[in-house]
């Protein structure tokens, strides 16, 4: 009887530290997330105007040369739409459609306009960051 009891305590320890580490990384999640898109959705943006000024992605063998040389980045622009669908957003669908823009202008194979307007979004971003992270910089 004493041993049942003390494997029904283990039980109830475990599934309290379980449910203690979730709620804990769903709120550092939540609390910092919108500074990582932002850095990454910068990052991605920089990224693409120096692809559509340094390849003529009209010509074959220099987009070729820009996947193998920039094709990396194609799968961090993709992790950061994923984030975008993760994460609370007063304006979720402005917020994803960035994400989506982000990538484009990231791509090699991608449209060099799609470019001029992501500062928009990421102002857009910074004004919520800001208001949400009263205390710290954004």
């Amino acid at each position: 009887m004493m041993r049942s009891i003390s494997t029904l305590q283990k039980l109830l320890a475990c599934i309290v530290l379980l449910a203690s580490f979730s709620a804990y990384s769903a709120s550092s999640y939540s609390e910092d997330s919108l500074r990582k898109i932002y850095l990454e959705m910068r990052f991605l943006y920089q990224l693409g105007v120096n692809i559509h000024q340094k390849y003529d992605l009209n010509d074959r063998a220099q987009i070729n040369q820009c996947i193998s040389q920039e094709g990396y980045n194609a799968t961090r622009a993709r992790a950061l739409i994923g984030a975008t669908n993760r994460i609370e957003y007063p304006d979720k669908k402005m917020l994803v459609d960035a994400a989506w823009a982000a990538y484009s202008c990231a791509s090699c194979k991608g449209d060099g306009s799609i470019c001029d307007t992501i500062p928009g979004y990421l102002k857009n971003i910074k004004q919520v960051g800001d208001s949400i992270y009263k205390s710290d910089e954004f």
